[in-house]
């Protein structure tokens, strides 16, 4: 009986390797040490064999042998544990392939080459064209030598998605290089030593080579540098402007990208079905749906990165400034993308899906007819079925409709949870994931709809339709505009300033990056190292957040008090002002806004961030970065202004041909004088109050709104300037300068883009209108 187990063992017969496996794990509990260890390597090495083609008993048996120790040393602890972290349907598959290979491989050699190779799959096929075209691509990916190994490793990768590399994959050198030693490495094996030593002497100058260089360079200053630049054009405004812009268009293209890889994905999944069915004739226990569900589980990524960049999306798109959005043409985009995903993503198209997208057309009826025409017997029919028969405020902005598309809404979450129910719940990545992605791009079609118009819409249909026609003009006009966009550039005085920049900026990124640009990338066995040191970075990063100032929720409005109010309630600011003081801290950062007479005005800080750059950078640089980034004096005796004349002469004489005091900012205290206050009121104001200033006259009626912040109680009240303007005359330079805080323009801005991704998400069930 043991002999015809182990000639089936030996045979390939996994039962037979299995019984064995067992019979010497049971030898190995007794015995002499010797023997146990002898017993307990052969008993695991029949496991490895019977796990190797899938069978489960073999795998739980070799968990136990990890977990005790039986029959497991340094020489197959690896083989150990690929077996038990390799899925089920992984082995199956590279054990059909192996018997797939020696199919092919009637000679019985250890290597192929690639015209026996061909020859064999054109046999083999049997006139299948599509089984054929698989397996000369895998064997084309494979080289002109084809072996096993290699074979079903290819293979299995194209089936599943991924594989679990074997302990001899793990490395890509030769056995025989890795025993040699040092001078056979040199003399036997040329190639291997090379990219060895290659690979160490990359890393290593890309590690210490350029530290030396890197700290010769002003890496600091010329950082700061660029950053200076962009900062001379930020306002609060601005960055309003961009960053929704850069971020939405950020997203759209992660989103499109991302739904382009889904498409491949899924034909690659069918691809991997086909060859499936292929490898099934050398293993009936190889279960096509299960590699199914195997390669779509490995090919999440696209999906997570979309739904992480879809809320991004929204957002942003919230907050920007649709102006420079083409609504019309993204609307038209989102809704093509909606249509292909529904066709192309899922595996059925059954009458569950039917029904969900069915309801998510007729829930977003009342987006689409929102602007339609009033025509009597149609538009009553229209709002019957469509409109909100009536709605529920809930107050706070807040309202419940309940109608026909809003029954709609509710059903399709049920949809949903049947979809993800099909097939033992696998149905979560095989039907509801791919659905999501049409019904987010449908309501993203949605969002877009009421900022397009009929027009855009008609042109961005035609346009994508003769978009392969056009595409060649396209290219050649924007080739012309860039041209065009480059002599202009050329023709304004900010071209030195951003070249120069872009220059400086780019000497620090450059020698960063010789890794990137020289060779490859660090050796695997270090990638872990990498991971954890960018995790830990990342969490570090993360931690200036907690000291942000987060906007207040509740928004600060006008302080209704006149100047003579606050002296009955604060004090004539005279005498024992502790009382008042103490009293009057209560209204401490309220804003106010009142009139009064100018007294006086004077500057108080003068910052200029350019000059310490430049103290930091070599002289021979320093002078002509002066004139890049400053302005020059120019010809002194051509200046009306005696004053400015005296001025440019003397630094002309000092050797200084340019300045940069056009990159000052200027701080300001403005005294007034309040009707009833025996005091003065100091309004501290920032450099963007500058041309009005200088432009107003002792004596002038100002009227101002800022917020109380010290003084409060004394005869010297401060105030911090918000808005400030000329009421006894009309002013040269401006008539009136605002600032809005900050704190407001994020409030606002944040509070429509609450309800605008509320409304994505919940309309037209509940509404959000603040």
């Amino acid at each position: 009986m043991a002999d015809e187990v182990l000639k089936l063992a030996e045979s390939g017969d996994e039962e037979g390797q299995l019984k064995l496996g067992k019979h010497y794990l049971t030898l190995a509990d007794t015995g002499s040490e010797d023997k146990r260890v002898e017993n307990g390597k052969l008993g695991t090495r029949w496991l490895i064999e019977a796990s190797r083609q899938g069978n489960e008993e073999a795998t739980k048996k070799l968990q136990e042998c990890l977990k005790t120790g039986t029959g497991v040393d340094a020489s197959n602890r690896e083989d150990i544990e690929w077996c038990t972290e390799t899925s089920y349907t992984e082995k199956k598959i590279r054990y059909a392939a192996k018997g797939l290979f020696k199919s092919l491989n009637d000679t019985h050699s250890e290597v192929m080459s690639k015209a026996d190779y061909v020859e064999a799959v054109k046999k083999f096929t049997g006139g299948d064209i599509l089984e054929e075209k698989l397996l000369l691509a895998a064997g084309k990916k494979i080289g002109d030598q084809i072996n096993e190994t290699e074979f079903v490793k290819v293979l299995s990768k194209k089936i599943q998605g991924q594989i679990t590399l074997t302990s001899s994959e793990v490395s890509d050198k030769s056995e025989g290089y890795k025993k040699a030693g040092i001078i056979e490495k040199a003399i036997k094996y040329p190639r291997e030593t090379a990219s060895a030593l290659f690979d160490v002497g990359l890393e290593t100058v890309s590690k210490e080579g350029m530290s030396w260089v890197t700290s010769l360079i002003p890496t600091n200053q010329i950082y700061l540098l660029s950053v200076f630049f962009l900062y001379s054009f930020i306002s609060t405004r601005l960055l309003f402007l961009l960053v929704p812009l850069v971020v939405f268009y950020i997203a759209m293209g992660i989103m499109c990208v991302t739904t382009l890889q889904m498409f491949y994905k899924k034909r690659k999944q069918r691809e991997a079905a086909h060859l499936a069915n292929a490898l099934k004739k050398y293993d009936v226990g190889l279960n096509v749906e299960e590699t199914k569900s195997q390669y779509t589980w490995n090919s999440l990524t696209p999906y997570i990165v979309y739904f992480g960049a879809l809320p991004l999306l929204i957002v942003s798109f919230s907050l920007a400034n649709k102006l420079y959005i083409p609504c019309s043409e993204f609307c038209v985009l989102a809704g093509i993308l909606s249509g292909v995903c529904f066709t192309a993503l899922s595996d059925s198209y059954d009458l569950i899906t039917l029904l969900a997208m069915g309801c998510s057309v007729l829930s977003a009826l009342p987006t689409f007819l929102h602007h339609f025409p009033q025509i009597p017997v149609l538009t009553a029919a229209l709002t019957f079925v469509c409109g909100s028969p009536f709605s529920i405020d809930c107050g706070a902005g807040f309202k419940i409709n309940f109608g026909i598309p809003s029954l709609a809404y509710v059903i399709v979450p049920l949809f949903f949870v049947v979809m993800a129910a099909q097939k033992s719940w696998q149905g979560v990545y095989r039907v509801l994931i791919p659905h999501l992605v049409c019904y987010f791009w449908f309501h993203l079609m949605l969002s877009f709809f009421p900022f397009s118009t009929w027009k855009g819409l008609i042109r961005a249909s035609v346009g994508y339709v003769l978009l392969p026609l056009l595409m060649p003009i396209i290219l050649l006009l924007i080739f012309i505009g860039a041209l065009y966009a480059v002599y202009k550039l050329f023709q304004t005085a900010i071209f030195g300033k951003l070249f120069i920049t872009l220059l400086l900026g780019s000497v620090p990124i450059l020698l960063t990056q010789t890794k990137m640009l020289l060779g490859k990338q660090m050796e695997k066995k270090i990638r872990s190292v990498k991971v954890i040191v960018m995790v830990i970075f990342g969490v570090l990063a993360l931690i200036p957040v907690i000291f942000i100032k987060l906007p207040s929720a509740k928004s600060v409005s006008t302080f209704e008090m006149t100047p003579e109010e606050y002296v009955s309630f604060c004090g004539p600011g005279a005498g024992n002002t502790a009382p008042y003081q103490m009293k009057c801290n209560h209204i401490q950062g309220q804003k106010v806004t009142w009139s009064g007479e100018l007294i006086g005005a004077k500057v108080t800080k003068i910052s200029n961030y350019v000059e310490p750059l430049m103290s930091g950078l070599p002289s021979f640089l320093t002078d002509q970065l002066r004139c890049i980034y400053g302005t020059e004096f120019g010809d002194c005796d051509k200046i009306k202004s005696e004053v400015d004349r005296e001025l440019c002469t003397l630094m002309k004489s000092l050797g200084h041909d340019c300045h940069l005091k056009g990159h000052d900012t200027y701080n300001f205290a403005i005294q007034v004088k309040l009707e009833g206050f025996d005091g003065t009121v100091i309004l501290d104001a920032g450099d963007s109050y500058k041309n009005t200033i200088v432009a107003l006259q002792a004596g002038d009626t100002i009227k101002f709104t800022g917020n109380l912040v010290d003084g409060l109680g004394t005869s010297s009240l401060g105030i911090k300037l918000k808005q400030l303007s000329c009421t006894s005359r009309e002013l040269d330079v401006m008539m009136e300068m605002e600032e809005e805080d900050p704190e407001e323009i994020l409030m606002r801005e944040m509070n429509g883009a609450i309800a605008v991704a509320f409304n994505f998400f919940w309309y037209p069930l509940v509404e959000y209108s603040p």
